[in-house]
Order: structure tokens, then sequence, then C-alpha cells
């Protein structure tokens, strides 16, 4: 049996709240933030990163005044290929964004990202990145390029 992530002293409890509000946090059993998701649909479904998943057995998603939940690996749908995954989360208390089917996004548009809070990007292009995966590297086509604040070192 698991113990309560709301114990006193829990390794999970102070990670509550590291996601920005509209967004769902992911963690580790051991407490070790993993990334972010959104909701995608009346179900809960999140949409996250493939590296944020990758190779875990359980997550632990954190969303809305104080709700969470633990899933298993059965719960994740992983889109290697996309560089992207999702979990059925259930409800969160997040409401879900709205996910568009563009193809692409044009050069010198503007994106809204969590980024410490909700920052606006400008599409600077595109490139490819890989990232490494418990079973191997991926290449992931088409990531955005984004320039990110105006201090020149964001």
């Amino acid at each position: 049996m698991m113990p309560s992530l709301d114990a006193p002293g829990h390794a999970l409890e102070r990670f509550r709240s590291t996601a920005d509000p509209g967004l769902v946090a992911l963690h580790d059993l051991a407490g070790r933030p993993r990334g972010n998701g959104f909701v995608a649909d009346r179900h809960g479904t999140v949409i996250t990163s493939q590296e944020a998943v990758d190779g875990l057995p359980r997550l632990v998603l954190h969303g809305a005044e104080g709700r969470h939940g633990i899933v298993t690996a059965d719960a994740v749908i992983p889109l290697p290929a996309l560089g992207l995954a999702l979990v059925r989360g259930g409800d969160l208390g997040v409401a879900p964004l709205p996910v568009t089917s563009r193809d692409t996004v044009r050069t010198g548009a503007y994106v809204r990202i969590p980024a410490g809070g909700w920052r606006e990007a400008r599409v600077l292009g595109t490139t490819t990145v890989t990232y490494t995966a418990t079973d191997r590297a991926h290449r992931v086509p088409g990531a955005l390029e984004l320039a990110v604040g105006t201090a020149g070192r964001d």
C-alpha cells in the first residue's frame, strides 16, 4: 500500500504546486519533477513530452487545488516519433486547453508558453532535435526554435 500523498513529510508533499495554473505537473514516485503537461479534453487526457514519461512504471500527476493522482504505465500512450505522450489523468481539476491541427507555425509568430508563468515567445524557425530515451535516441523533426524575453539570455 502506498503512503498517502497528504501525509506530513511525504516526499511528494513539497511538489504540490510546481506547475503553473492551467498545467499538470508530472513527478516520479520519489518526487522528482519530470515535466509539465496540459489537459486536452474533458476526460482529463494530459499531453506532455515523451521525455517526461519515458521509462517510468508510475507517475504522479498534480493538478489544481491540491488534486493529484498516481497512474501506471498502462495509462500512458507514448508517441516517440512526435516527442509526445498522452496520459489518462482523470479529474485533476484543470480545464482543457485548445489543441490545433495546424501543420506549421509561421516564423515571426508569437506563441504562449509556460516559463515561470505564461510568457510570449517569438518563433524563430524549426529544427530537428534529439533526446535520449531508455530504449534509444529519438529524432523529432519540426521542433520550434523560440526567442523568449528581451534580455538575450532566455
